[in-house]
């Protein structure tokens, strides 16, 4: 019984929803209407267009695009010098511990051949 009366009092809400919906359907896909929108999205279309073209061919752009090719080139020659810096590095520090371990054989070595030599 409840939901009786609560469908009876809500039926007129969704009556006027789903009316609408309707009409506005109805009006969206009309002929005038859409081809106003088509006209509209034409000329925006044709604006946007010519807008960026002409921004293309101006001064602040071709500075931009300079800009950001220093910008891209200065990049590319800092991370080049790093990568050397850091192969480098890792050469010194190769070096070095095949030094150090050069050292502690011949030391180990030295140390045997005295031991060797001693009478026992």
């Amino acid at each position: 019984m409840q939901d009786n009366a609560m469908q009876a009092s809500t039926q007129p809400f969704f009556k006027l929803v789903q009316a609408n919906m309707d009409l506005l359907s109805k009006f969206s896909t009309a002929p005038e209407v859409t081809a106003q929108a088509t006209t509209g999205a034409t000329n925006l279309f044709q604006q946007a267009s010519e807008s960026a073209t002409s921004l293309m061919r101006s001064g602040a752009f071709a500075h931009v695009m300079q800009g950001l090719l220093k910008n891209y080139t200065d990049f590319l020659a800092e991370l080049s010098q790093s990568s050397m810096a850091l192969l480098t590095q890792g050469q010194q520090a190769l070096v070095q511990q095949t030094q150090e371990v050069t050292d502690g054989v011949v030391d180990a070595t030295e140390v045997r051949a005295r031991r060797a030599r001693q009478p026992a």
